[in-house]
């Protein structure tokens, strides 16, 4: 077998990183309209894992000012989530998170990705922006999926994979047997 090519490599690498991470909460989105919590804490884990690798090098230059702040923005979420609690009269805080989300998550996204995969850094722009795109197509289909689980799978797959059965589920048997 010969040498796999290193753009593909890197491209593959970079989308498949990318779908990890967002076909779970994109599908659970669709089923259930919500992300779990715990798509939230393990966001936070890898950040933080991140964020104390760079501390612990102590180079001021090992990360730009703006990925610090990226990789404390989960941290952020939860200390939120802690101090004004939906329950207690604090919507206005959560508008803050959505903010906080939608400008830091990019950045969050483009720095894990620059840390963690050596080879996305070798590639050009528009290879770059292909392991973008494939990342957002299997999010949107793993959306879809979860919007239209019951073409393909039951309540009882649900049930019997320690999931709450979504609300639009198909009734019967789970459909695959092993």
């Amino acid at each position: 077998m010969r040498q796999i090519d290193s753009t593909l490599r890197g491209v593959a690498t970079a989308a498949a990183g990318g779908t990890l991470v967002v076909w779970w909460p994109a599908f659970t989105l669709g089923a259930y309209n919500a992300v779990f919590f715990d798509n939230v804490l393990a966001l936070w884990a890898v950040a933080t894992a991140v964020l104390l690798s760079g501390a612990m090098i102590r180079k001021r230059s090992a990360v730009p000012w703006g990925g610090w702040i990226a990789l404390t923005l989960p941290s952020v979420w939860i200390v939120l989530a802690i101090v004004a609690p939906r329950t207690h009269g604090f919507p206005y805080l959560h508008y803050l998170e959505v903010v906080l989300t939608l400008v830091g998550a990019p950045m969050l996204a483009w720095l894990l990705t620059r840390i963690l995969l050596p080879d996305y850094a070798a590639l050009r722009g528009r290879e770059r922006l292909g392991a973008v795109g494939v990342t957002l197509v299997v999010g949107v289909l793993a959306f879809l999926l979860g919007k239209f689980n019951y073409v393909f799978l039951t309540c009882a797959d649900f049930d019997v994979s320690g999931n709450n059965v979504p609300a639009h589920c198909a009734s019967g048997g789970t459909f695959h047997h092993l």
